[in-house]
């Protein structure tokens, strides 16, 4: 699965990246930091299934860290978009086809108002603004591609919208649905706008991130305005935050753990300052708000599941003895013979069922899996 990061220049993209993966990536106050799309592995979590069996698990694929899985999901942070990208502007069309390898999108805001529609330090911009604009030229460039179909009558609509549609990544299925939802009988300048939205909704859902959340007193009021004017959903964050204590955690500084820091080594009077001012941020919010987001966005929004399978259902081990090595991600129809596809060609071709292991229950050869589910393979 691919994460893709968006929004205009300068509100937190790349540190929002750094903070999700802890790549090196170039951040700097100014606008257009990130020319070329910095990429990256993050991770989603869940529980790991050792506790309800409880064992001890031998992770092979996603690491696990006091009961947590952490499972790996690609991240790409694009260059800042620009208004008219649809026709071609600053980066145009070399943005808008990165951002559609994605499956999902974070559009990343300032919540603040601290930064204006250029990415230059101001005071009381309208977040709004950039969430219209990014929305439209999103669906306007998407629209131009539909518009290309030319479609007299004699064909199926869908099929002539997708021989376009396919080369960004919108599903077949998509396409139909959309169709027939939308009623669709004619393409002009009206229903592809309408069609693309509907697309993204489906295929490659929006997470707006309100970044800078612990910038601002009056939050909760400005999420409701935002919401009460688009049809995306909103969460609230602090990057920020995030990188700090990612970095002081790997540099040993800090344990985080259940909402809480723990110092480890003793902190110099900066690091102790910067310490106490992300303590606060956790008491006030929970959280900073960044791994919710993305847990929200993959299991929420886009309704993956993690599946570990195994070969021994008693012992809950692959061929090595691993026990509960591998979590994997998959799309929310996938079944059990799509979970054997996932572990190998092989494995799949010789597929003859599966076993839950918490139940002892085979498992409906044509059911989506579930989340957490713990399968045995049978081939």
């Amino acid at each position: 699965m691919k994460i893709g990061i968006i929004g205009r220049t300068n509100v937190g993209k790349s540190t929002l990246f750094k903070a999700l993966t802890l790549e090196e990536v170039e951040i700097e106050d100014r606008p257009f930091t990130t020319i070329e799309p910095n990429k990256g592995v993050g991770y989603v979590t869940i529980d790991c299934p050792e506790k309800y069996f409880n064992v001890k698990c031998t992770p092979h694929n996603a690491p696990c860290a006091d009961g947590t899985r952490f499972v790996p999901i690609n991240i790409i942070d694009v260059a800042g978009l620009v208004e008219g990208a649809s026709e071609g502007k600053g980066l145009g069309n070399k943005f808008l086809s990165e951002i559609m390898e994605a499956d999902a999108i974070i559009e990343v805001i300032d919540i603040s108002g601290n930064t204006d529609s250029s990415g230059n330090k101001t005071k009381d911009f309208d977040p709004a603004i950039d969430i219209e604009m990014v929305d439209n030229e999103i669906k306007k460039w998407i629209a131009s591609i539909i518009l290309r179909s030319r479609y007299v009558g004699k064909e199926d609509i869908a099929d002539i919208i997708f021989k376009n549609v396919s080369g960004i990544n919108i599903k077949y299925s998509t396409v139909k649905e959309v169709v027939k939802e939308l009623g669709i009988k004619e393409i002009n300048d009206e229903t592809a706008v309408k069609m693309a939205s509907l697309m993204m909704k489906k295929d490659k859902p929006l997470l707006v991130l309100c970044n800078k959340m612990d910038s601002v007193q009056d939050l909760d009021e400005r999420l409701r305005k935002l919401r009460e004017k688009f049809d995306y959903e909103f969460m609230a964050c602090s990057a920020a935050a995030e990188l700090t204590i990612k970095e002081a955690e790997k540099n040993g500084f800090i344990r985080f753990k259940d909402g809480k820091l723990e110092r480890i080594k003793e902190l110099s009077g900066e690091q102790e300052n910067a310490i106490k001012i992300i303590d606060n941020i956790i008491k006030k919010y929970g959280s900073t708000g960044v791994r919710e987001a993305l847990n929200h966005l993959v299991f929420e929004l886009k309704g993956y599941k993690v599946v570990f399978p195994v070969e021994d259902e008693k012992r809950l081990t692959d061929g090595f003895g691993r026990i509960l090595p591998d979590a994997y991600l998959v799309e929310k129809d996938t079944n059990p013979k799509g979970v054997a596809a996932k572990i190998h060609s092989d494995v799949a071709k010789n597929y003859k069922g599966a076993v839950d292991c918490k139940t002892g229950l085979k498992v409906k050869n044509d059911s989506p899996v579930k989340n957490g589910q713990v399968l045995k393979i049978l081939v």
